[in-house]
């Protein structure tokens, strides 16, 4: 009688090269979806955030959310997108602003949408206006 183990074995073989072959692809997509992106993407976009602050009329800004335009077909040869909130000064032009964030950005190769409110007003949804405005918050998905 021959030995019944051969299908067990075959069946453990092809269960472990899906898996072996899946997880790269499993990963990548939790990278994307969890907008990560590399060590020396975040470190300069990092160096970019620290500038905002000093544009003028800039008080704060929060919740900065970036990921990498993987329309390209590259992995790493894509451009910067994102969002972010910005909080104008008291007196400052509100469009103002937004372009001279949107036009620094964009001169730092990063395309970004960006949701400007007057410092101070507590009633935006993250919280902005209810944190000191001397010290950005950052959150995730960076």
């Amino acid at each position: 009688m021959p030995w019944s183990g051969w299908d067990p074995l075959a069946s453990f073989l092809i269960a472990y090269l899906i898996l072996i072959t899946a997880t790269p692809l499993v990963k990548s997509s939790a990278q994307r979806l969890l907008l990560t992106n590399t060590a020396d993407t975040e470190y300069s976009l990092r160096n970019v955030l620290s500038e905002i602050t000093n544009q003028r009329g800039v008080a704060s800004y929060a919740v900065p959310k970036f990921w990498t335009d993987d329309r390209t077909g590259s992995e790493t040869g894509g451009n910067l997108q994102g969002v972010m909130h910005v909080a104008a000064m008291r007196g400052a032009d509100l469009e103002d602003v937004r372009d001279r964030v949107r036009n620094y950005l964009s001169k730092e190769g990063i395309d970004v949408t960006i949701q400007v409110e007057r410092e101070g007003d507590g009633t935006c949804w993250c919280g902005l206006g209810r944190t000191s405005p001397l010290s950005p918050r950052l959150s995730g998905g960076f």
